[in-house]
């Protein structure tokens, strides 16, 4: 199955603060939403880090 969800500016910048390792700085909303579309997982220490599908997002938008 196949999910597609149109993501907004906010969430193309939260994954892009995750992928450089400022999560902290992220909204508790942009957070809750990238966690629930599975771009995005908690980590050590309540960390966020990428998961493939958001790493694979923020690697289409570089090319």
């Amino acid at each position: 199955m196949t999910l597609s969800v149109e993501l907004d500016r906010n969430d193309l910048f939260g994954l892009e603060r995750v992928a450089e390792g400022r999560a902290a700085s992220l909204p508790e909303t942009t957070a809750d939403r990238l966690l629930a579309l599975g771009l995005v997982q908690k980590g050590e220490a309540a960390s966020l880090q990428l998961t493939s599908a958001g790493l694979s997002l923020i690697h289409s938008s570089d090319q």
